[in-house]
């Protein structure tokens, strides 16, 4: 399962198996306005990162691939610890709303108190970490996270600028980068050596090549973002749209009394 159809297909996943991302709205400074100008894709990119850590959390939403946010999802996440990206979303399965939590490398499902009444009154359970589960929570976490993707696609050899577009109604600097799935997971220094292998091994099912599209704003934020394999394409990706910067809610961790075993998985999803 690759990162770019995480958001829309961990909870399918999760039945399948059975067991189962405020100063942002200031922006940049006028260096960083130059750089994109100018058209240095590396220089607007980077300066990006820096007006996204400042930012250090926002809203998200994800939209799927078929262009419905129904099985993908929105909420908040938080970015300052490049270790402990944080993301809280809620998403929808069939007519079921389902929260998706991430907290570092540690992923949660949750539900309502219709759900947790079908679990013994708990409203989360923590997802095992050493499986396509485990993998995809490692996906997420990176994919959300703006400084992560930004930092990634500078470094990168050859970050192209595809032109000015209006984008939601703003004038956006349209920017992509191609690039050996490899290189781009040898770039994430939240991931040990284990975690590098299996985030690649996911990322290769649709692809040794990825492709990133990024879209920047006049203050140089970050306000969307694309990723998608050479196998499927670009019909098969997944949107991250980033907005009130610097307006998240805290992201905790479910509290340990309020948890599930991975058995109610299924109760939890009916």
């Amino acid at each position: 399962m690759r990162a770019a159809r995480l958001a829309s297909t961990v909870v399918t996943a999760a039945v399948l198996l059975g067991a189962v991302t405020a100063c942002g709205s200031k922006g940049g400074d006028a260096k960083s306005g130059d750089a994109a100008s100018a058209g240095d894709p590396k220089a607007a990119l980077a300066a990006s990162a820096l007006v996204m850590q400042k930012a250090g959390n926002g809203k998200v939403t994800m939209v799927s691939p078929d262009g419905s946010t129904h099985t993908a999802g929105s909420g908040d996440a938080d970015w300052k610890d490049p270790n402990r990206t944080a993301v809280d979303l809620t998403g929808e399965v069939e007519t079921k709303k389902i929260r998706f939590r991430v907290i570092g490398t540690d992923g949660y499902l949750g539900g309502g108190d219709t759900e947790a009444a079908a679990m013994g009154g708990k409203h989360w359970i923590k997802l095992p970490a050493s499986n396509e589960l485990g993998d995809g929570v490692l996906l997420m976490s990176q994919l959300l996270n703006p400084v992560a993707q930004l930092g990634l696609a500078a470094q990168s050899g050859k970050p192209a600028k595809v032109g000015q577009e209006s984008l939601d109604g703003v004038q956006v600097t349209h920017l992509r980068v191609v690039e050996e799935a490899s290189a781009m997971v040898a770039g994430m220094p939240a991931l040990t050596a284990d975690q590098r292998t299996a985030v690649q091994k996911s990322l290769e099912q649709d692809g040794r090549t990825l492709t990133i599209d990024l879209w920047l704003n006049g203050r140089q934020e970050l306000v969307q973002y694309q990723e998608y394999g050479d196998k499927n394409g670009e019909h098969d990706a997944v949107t991250v749209k980033y907005a009130d910067l610097g307006k998240a809610a805290k992201i905790d961790a479910p509290a340990a009394t309020d948890l599930g075993s991975e058995t109610d998985l299924l109760k939890l999803l009916g």
